[in-house]
């Protein structure tokens, strides 16, 4: 049941990640790249911010213990968005997300090859196989549009 959990998560955080991408597309094409990621970070910081508030478990102080390199996490958060609005609003949704996830896919079998980040998972021939095919298959939804 737990991994059903899990699973289920992990659909709706893409269901809602292919719905802002189209809904920064249409910001991006109407506002601009700065509207649309002030929308997009004001509207989140808002929202989270009163959850915290509500449940009164931010556990702001832990935040000392985390490494420097990590708070660009926020930075890159508004490289993600500017990208996506970019990108859907000019290849549409579905060779956006693709090219999104494609890259996304295959920085993150190099760093988990490395161990980068944690602990090293190393790349075999089928998941090197499957990169392959991402790669193929990013080419071919993005140039076939």
């Amino acid at each position: 049941m737990r991994t059903l959990f899990v699973v289920l998560v992990g659909v709706v955080g893409g269901l809602a990640a292919a719905l802002q991408a189209r809904f920064l597309g249409i910001m991006e094409q109407r506002a601009g790249t700065l509207a649309s990621a002030f929308v997009t970070y004001g509207g989140g910081g808002l929202a989270i911010g009163l959850v915290a508030l509500a449940v009164g478990g931010a556990r702001i102080s832990e935040l000392r213990t985390v490494p420097w390199w990590a708070f660009t996490a926020g930075i890159m958060g508004l490289v993600v968005v500017a990208s996506l609005g970019i990108s859907v609003d000019r290849l549409g949704l579905g060779a956006g997300l693709t090219l999104f996830t494609g890259s996304t896919l295959v920085l993150a079998a190099v760093v988990d090859h490395v161990g980068w980040l944690g602990e090293p998972y190393r790349l075999d021939l089928a998941r090197l196989a499957g990169i392959a095919m991402v790669v193929a298959g990013t080419w071919l939804v993005v140039a076939g549009r």
